[in-house]
């Protein structure tokens, strides 16, 4: 890759769902190694860098081979701020200059490849004004109440007729959801929009184990089982 890009992993210290998850063994390895190691291995990035509120976070993506920013805002890693805003400062703050592109990334999601991560930032440098961002084929048929004021409301159809059913496979349209395991823009436009959508966006299509992402103690258990299957 030509030009400049940055990865930045927020992870904070304090999750609730699962205890100091981020850097908890799966599989006899730190929960953060795995991503920390998959974007070194994409060889897409100048610099892969952590931002963290904790010591213990640092020091063990330190050992994997990061760049560490410590914040030292408290405001930036309590359970209301979005990631954007650790991840602008840390992009603002670690060096002089700021990268022409970042990635912002997250550890919970630990099976994501070295060639997807390839992949994402091609597409960036081919819509350089516009976000990448991790997504996965939508295989949901979605209803919403017809009136959220009503509590006895009927419900209607959101991404398929009503009176009608077909197989997921004769879909009209493709539709995706958005994972939230990455997001990759210009940095100087990110940082002058203070959030990740600004423009056009585009999904990068991860498939199998790559959508797994943990946030409780079920999803952890998930992820051990299918880490210690891929071996």
């Amino acid at each position: 890759m030509e030009s400049n890009i940055w990865a930045v992993i927020p992870a904070r210290g304090g999750s609730t769902g699962v205890k100091r998850k981020n850097i908890k063994e799966l599989n006899g390895k730190p929960l953060i190694a795995y991503t920390i190691d998959s974007l070194h291995k994409s060889d897409s990035f100048e610099k892969v860098i952590v931002t963290s509120d904790c010591e213990d976070i640092l020091s063990v993506s330190k050992k994997y081979g990061a760049d560490i920013f410590l914040r030292d805002n408290p405001k930036e890693s309590d359970n209301i701020t979005m990631t954007d805003v650790p991840t602008i400062s840390c992009l603002e703050n670690f060096d002089k200059e700021i990268p022409d592109f970042a990635f912002m990334v997250q550890c919970t999601a630990p099976f994501i490849k070295a060639e997807t991560f390839k992949k994402a930032c091609t597409r960036l440098l081919e819509n350089p004004e516009s976000t990448v961002f991790a997504a996965e084929e939508a295989h949901y048929f979605l209803w919403k109440k017809s009136d959220n004021n009503d509590e006895d409301s009927s419900w209607e159809t959101i991404n398929h007729p009503f009176n009608s059913r077909v197989g997921r496979q004769f879909k009209k349209e493709m539709q995706v959801h958005e994972t939230g395991a990455f997001y990759g823009f210009k940095a100087s436009n990110f940082i002058k929009a203070g959030h990740r959508f600004f423009n056009d966006a585009y999904p990068i299509i991860i498939e199998g184990n790559e959508s797994i992402d943990i946030d409780t103690n079920d999803d952890w258990n998930f992820a051990d089982y299918t880490s210690k299957n891929m071996e």
